[in-house]
């Protein structure tokens, strides 16, 4: 009976860590579009096709443009300045998003005149942030709200020049990313465009943008995190949101060790420790991945990242000496190492 459980845990643990994902639905000026399923058949659709749903790692590699082997879709989406669109994600067909713990950001970057969105290599452009969701006044992360299959909206801003966009939309999961390099990236294209906007020609002057690749660094303490230990000041990574008006643009000074949000988005008080400086581990039993000198980590929380603990299951005498702990950012009573 008692290797039936552990089966079946070890079962739930590999389904839990196996899940990832990318854009399943755009409605853009009231129209849904559907995402073409990644690295499967074809769809007519302004969202670029990824070749798989598995995390994105090299921080440095062609796939933080677009998502790994993005190709360029048939269709570009009309969309009015100053509107709102908003994007689901899935897992795979029928699964929703099933990460919780890490940022939403969404770029933009304009198609230079004389090309088309659908048609226009984006993987030496400059990119301008025009939204980034953090951890909510709930003390939950935005991207928590996808596991249930809502949509994140974004505004398109009002000060753009008219013209064909590639906006890039990113989650990125922090669920491992206590140890450097642990940090996972899933990123989507969308095709747009844009009708309305008040911007002239000069409207990005001003504005920080940034590459991908490029934008992020392993070291940027919005990548290296550990976001289980207590409440968190979340630092975004890359560029501010930026400001346009009447043509010219302004943005305020950041830089990647920002503690602080712009616009709307936000962040908790408070900040986070970590007791070393870890390096990155591969396979889920290796001693690198063994997380439970971390503080605020728990045995659940190991077997739905890591999977299977890295050491023997306790004894029965050892099982009834454990902890209950409840007020956890997943819920339900864990057991702390």
């Amino acid at each position: 009976m008692l290797f039936s459980s552990a089966l079946s845990v070890l079962a739930l643990a590999v389904s839990s860590v196996s899940a990832h994902g990318y854009i399943k639905e755009l409605v853009a000026d009231g129209k849904t579009y559907k995402g073409p399923v990644a690295g499967s058949g074809k769809t007519s659709s302004p969202i670029r096709q990824i070749s798989t749903t598995s995390p994105y790692k090299d921080v440095n590699g062609p796939g933080m443009t677009c998502g790994r082997d993005a190709k360029a879709a048939s269709l570009v989406a009309p969309v009015t300045a100053g509107s709102t669109i908003k994007m689901s994600w899935e897992d795979h067909p029928g699964d929703t998003w099933n990460h919780d713990l890490g940022p939403l950001m969404t770029y933009m970057t304009k198609v230079p005149a004389g090309q088309t969105a659908d048609k226009f290599n984006p993987s030496n452009a400059q990119w301008f942030k025009v939204a980034q969701a953090g951890i909510g006044s709930n003390g939950k992360w935005a991207q928590a709200s996808l596991m249930s299959g809502a949509f994140h909206s974004v505004t398109i801003p009002k000060g753009l020049a008219d013209g064909d966009y590639i906006l890039r939309h990113e989650i990125i999961a922090l669920h491992l990313a206590d140890k450097k390099g642990g940090v996972e990236f899933y990123g989507g294209c969308v095709q747009l465009k844009v009708k309305g906007g008040s911007g002239g020609a000069n409207f990005l002057n001003g504005v920080t943008t940034a590459k991908f690749p490029g934008a992020y660094s392993l070291d940027d303490k919005g990548i290296h995190v550990n976001v289980f230990n207590g409440k968190l000041n979340y630092a975004f990574p890359g560029p501010a949101i930026a400001k346009f008006s009447a043509g010219t643009s302004s943005v305020k000074a950041t830089n990647n060790n920002s503690t602080t949000s712009n616009d709307d988005e936000t962040t908790t008080s408070a900040t986070t420790t970590t007791k070393s400086k870890p390096t990155p581990g591969s396979g889920k039993g290796s001693k690198s991945n063994d997380r439970r000198s971390i503080p605020g980590w728990t045995s659940r929380m190991h077997k739905r990242y890591l999977g299977a603990p890295t050491t023997a299951a306790p004894s029965p005498a050892g099982l009834r000496a454990c902890t209950s702990d409840t007020s956890v950012p997943d819920g339900g009573p864990e057991t702390k190492w």
